[in-house]
């Protein structure tokens, strides 16, 4: 399974200081060459401009597709390229990402798709964090969660009860 991630799912973490859950939950994590590009540029968090100069080795650095699908052509370039290559790869492909714009063109797409609330539900699951912590961290740093998603979110939690 190839797992990409867009530019918004990786800012967040950084923010919030919980990019340690990627390759927890999800091991080998690659990015488009766009992606890269944006979580290096000045724009970006610090940390996430930090976690890219170092490179570690679960994060992979993957080209950009030769040709970007035209239903892309509203979102930025990392969505772009990301959505590009999740559907070359489909049905091995899971693409995280969190904007609203992006999430429903991959919809649309019938992509799989994940985000940082499913990724913050599996570390629940396996111990690694806690939810409501990990929720307002989010929220913090202006991540926007409705109550109705955050209780959909809980409901996935194992020991919900």
């Amino acid at each position: 399974m190839i797992i990409l991630s867009d530019t918004s799912a990786l800012s967040a973490l950084a923010k919030t200081e919980l990019l340690y859950l990627l390759p927890e939950v999800f091991g080998q994590i690659s990015v488009t060459e766009a992606v890269w590009l944006e979580c290096s540029s000045t724009g970006a968090p610090a940390q996430l401009r930090a976690l890219i100069q170092e490179c570690p080795g679960w994060l992979q650095r993957v080209a950009d597709p030769e040709v970007v699908l035209p239903e892309t052509n509203v979102l930025d370039p990392g969505e772009a390229s990301s959505i590009s290559l999740a559907w070359l790869e489909r049905p091995n492909c899971l693409l995280i990402i969190d904007e609203k714009r992006g999430r429903a063109v991959a919809t649309a797409l019938g992509l799989r798709i994940s985000g940082v609330l499913a990724l913050i539900v599996e570390a629940v699951n396996r111990g690694r964090v806690d939810f409501d912590t990990a929720v307002i961290r989010l929220k913090s740093v202006g991540f926007r969660l409705s109550a109705a998603v955050i209780e959909q979110a809980r409901l996935r939690i194992n020991d919900a009860s």
